[in-house]
């Protein structure tokens, strides 16, 4: 159901964690001259329309409330692009030697490297690319699922585990930008490069990542923390959904687009959102 017009204005939760990375971020963009002056100057404006927009009641149809309740998550390509010119500020290079050190001593190998020649199957590679692509659908649907089986109150509840697991990566990735394989390597070649899926995921990397975005894996954060979020409204979420997932995380390390310690530092960051992300969003819920 959708959230009553008559609930009493004010700042959500949801609103707060937006504003509080806005504000890290715009502080930590100061370090950049001008050009940072000019990109904090742009999250204060940001940072007041969020106030302006928690003064109003919330609105009564459903996708008024997607859209009040979703807008941090709709903006994270513009967030997320952002961070490759505010890591920038702080760092003429990359972390990558220090996470290829940690891959081998954890692995005993550069397992992004290898993974697709320990298990060299065509119809696997595929299905962990689908996995990987699947990432732009899987979020919007579980978001969709949070309202139909939570009403706004669960889309709440979704919207701010989301955000917090793209948001506590991209803080990271200002202050310990990593390029991760794809940069570090090259891109995998062989007969498995050729597949349609891996073909897909290369062309949206190569027109749409962010470089020093690998560390953790804000897809695996990001996607683990919608995940759960989405069950927690009707179980029946993680089931229909554990492929899927699964995917997608192995996805990210057989394509050789993420280290191994990337995606289990992305693990680890849903993980933690699990237990703080419910406290947090009740603290300032729509109702």
């Amino acid at each position: 159901m959708a959230v009553s017009a008559e609930r009493q204005s004010g700042l959500l939760t949801i609103d707060r964690v937006a504003i509080g990375y806005l504000a890290v971020s715009g502080a930590l963009a100061l370090a950049g001259g001008l050009k940072g002056l000019a990109i904090a100057a742009a999250h204060g404006l940001a940072i007041a329309a969020i106030y302006g927009l928690a003064r109003r009641p919330m609105p009564a149809s459903h996708l008024a409330v997607f859209l009040r309740l979703m807008y941090p998550i709709i903006a994270t390509p513009l967030l997320y692009h952002e961070v490759a010119l505010l890591s920038r500020f702080f760092h003429p290079d990359y972390f990558d030697g220090v996470v290829q050190g940690w891959e081998v001593a954890i692995f005993g190998s550069q397992v992004s490297q290898e993974a697709s020649r320990w298990l060299p199957a065509f119809w696997l590679s595929e299905f962990l690319n689908l996995g990987y692509v699947a990432y732009y659908l899987i979020i919007p649907g579980l978001a969709i699922a949070s309202q139909r089986f939570g009403g706004g109150v669960g889309l709440h509840r979704f919207a701010v585990s989301v955000a917090l697991g793209f948001f506590v990566c991209y803080v990271w990735f200002i202050l310990f930008p990593v390029v991760g394989p794809r940069y570090a390597f090259g891109p995998l070649e062989g007969a498995l490069s050729d597949g349609r899926f891996n073909r897909i995921v290369r062309t949206i990397l190569e027109g749409g990542s962010s470089k020093g975005t690998a560390f953790p894996s804000s897809h695996i954060a990001a996607t683990c923390s919608a995940w759960i979020a989405a069950g927690r409204e009707d179980r029946r979420v993680l089931w229909l959904m554990a492929v899927p997932v699964g995917a997608l995380v192995l996805g990210t390390v057989y394509g050789g687009y993420h280290y191994a310690v990337d995606a289990a530092a992305g693990l680890a960051v849903a993980a933690a959102v699990m237990v703080a992300a419910p406290r947090l969003a009740a603290a300032a819920s729509p109702v």
